[in-house]
Parts: structure tokens; sequence; C-alpha cells
């Protein structure tokens, strides 16, 4: 209660949350049964659509009197284009939650690690503290890894490749649009990805592979492939477990749950809120990915949330 106090609070000095609060009594909030009976869920739409006055004014997340350390645009489809603002905890807390995600496929201190992703996604700005000013601790100084970054646009595959060649990183994050041109590339030099790297982590802002290119990619460059959600208005990360291939992500960094849309599916959008977002707090974000939740339990995890999708 305390956390949902906590965060209700925050939100309530966003424009967006002001709006959408008006007339609820705090009282009516007693658990996260209420929570999710009384606040109702934030879409996309509502994101793009609110429209606010002045310069400074990038989100209509945005809380007053937090003054944003670091703003990037995000990677959805809208107009106006929909911006994310963050502060130094904001940057710290994101980079743990990463953290954890790098962990999961089994990163550890002194391994080398290849992103290929544009700069403005959170895989490439968190890894590290040279990339990001106030960022105190990138991904990889939590973790004592070496980063390193190229743009992740698909016609710089053969970089990509060349990369993979030199560096020769314990896992490779590339954006899952890019992931056709690169095996291409593999294909042409006729290389042997499995002598570069262990295994390859495909990651995408509300969406992933699905099963079925999953399998065919791993057939064609001969290594594994997890998949990574994004759900950057939420500012979520879910690493697929290598061990029982479900989505975890940390429980005290988010509260996770599907809206039921009445026709019975067995999964339905996951409604993602964030516990540690300050500056551009999210409050019941409707995400555009369908999916499950599972029991916890699992030996790499025991405490985490797990995620079918």
């Amino acid at each position: 209660m305390k956390r949902i106090q906590r965060l209700l609070q925050r939100a309530a000095k966003a424009p967006l949350y002001r709006k959408k609060f008006a007339g609820l009594k705090p009282r009516a909030v007693r658990d996260l049964r209420s929570f999710s009976a009384t606040i109702p869920p934030t879409r996309l739409e509502e994101l793009a659509a609110e429209k606010l006055k002045g310069a400074a004014s990038l989100s209509p997340r945005l809380c007053v009197g937090r003054g944003p350390r670091a703003i990037f645009q995000l990677e959805y489809d809208t107009q106006p284009a929909l911006y994310l603002a963050l502060d130094r905890a904001d940057l710290r807390g994101y980079a743990q939650v990463l953290a954890h995600c790098w962990s999961l496929v089994g990163l550890r201190k002194g391994d080398r690690v290849a992103i290929f992703d544009y700069g403005t996604s959170p895989l490439s700005y968190l890894a590290a503290s040279s990339f990001t000013p106030y960022l105190d601790r990138g991904t990889a100084d939590l973790l004592g890894c070496l980063p390193v970054c190229n743009d992740g646009v698909a016609n710089m595959s053969p970089r990509a490749v060349e990369i993979l060649r030199y560096v020769r990183p314990r896992v490779f994050f590339i954006r899952h649009d890019c992931l056709h041109a690169l095996t291409m590339e593999v294909e042409r030099q006729a290389l042997r990805l499995a002598d570069y790297t262990q295994a390859l982590v495909a990651a995408e802002n509300e969406s992933l592979l699905s099963d079925e290119e999953r399998r065919s990619f791993e057939k064609r460059l001969g290594v594994p492939i997890y998949r990574l959600l994004r759900i950057d208005a939420a500012m979520f990360l879910a690493m697929e477990c290598p061990r029982c291939r479900l989505l975890h992500c940390r429980r005290d960094a988010y509260f996770v749950e599907t809206l039921a849309e009445g026709d019975g599916a067995a999964e339905n959008p996951l409604v993602v809120t964030n516990w540690f977002a300050g500056t551009s707090p999210t409050v019941r974000y409707l995400s555009q990915v369908r999916g499950s939740i599972e029991p916890s339990g699992c030996p790499s995890g025991p405490k985490d949330l797990r995620i079918a999708v």
C-alpha cells in the first residue's frame, strides 16, 4: 500500500493523471485488486492525444517539480511524437532492470557485450555511464562487462558482422527487425556464428519474434536466440529465460496484469505499472502485447514475475 500511495501521489502531479484521477477517492484503493479495479488503464492514444501548453511540457506524464536530466523520443508511430523524461533515479532504476536481463542470459564480470540498436533504445543508452550523461552506473558498469554499441540500421549489417568478428561478444543484442539482414550477411560471408558469440538476443518495442521465426533464425545462424520485450512507454524490460523460456521481470520494479477482453482468449493485453519511474510515472499502461501471467518459481529467478507471450 505504501508503494501504491507513493505512486499515486507522484502521478497526481502530472497533467494526464491529474485529469484521470479526478474524483478518485483515495480510500477506494485498498490493495492491488482495488487498485486495478479503480484506476482506469492508460492507452497509447491518450498519451499521443494529450495537448499540453508550454515549451517544457514534452510529456503528459511529466511531473510538476521533477526536472528531467535526460529526454528520449520513444519509438512509436504517433503524432505528435512521444517522449520519456528521466532523472538520475529513473536512469539508475532502469539500468538495474536491464542488468537483471543481462544476468538471466549469463553475462558476468569481464564478459564482452555487443549491442546493435538505435541510440534512443534503452538497450543502448542504459548500457554504460560513458554513453549517457547523468547515468551514474550503466548496466555494464553494474556487472563489470565491456559493451560495444553500433547503430541498429539494417544496411549496416556488414559492420555488425565485423563487430562480431573482432569483439567476439559473449552475447549479441540486436533489434529483431535487423535480424534478417544480419542473417543474410552472415550467410553471404559463410561464417559459423558460434565461433564468435554464444547467443543472440532479439529485442523490439512492444513486439516479439514468434516461435516459428526464432526457430528459423536459430537454424540458419547456429546459435540460440532469446527474446527481450521492451515496452518503452512504461520503461519495461523482460528477458526470456534460457531455462524456462518464459519472460522474466523484476517484481519489485513492475506490477503486471492482463486486461480480460471478454472473448475468452487465453492471452490478453498486458497492463504495466512501473514502481520506480518518478519523472514520467506509468500507472496501468495498456500495452499492445498479449500474454498471460505464470506462477513464479523458476530456479533462475525464483522471485521474478514470469510472463508467457
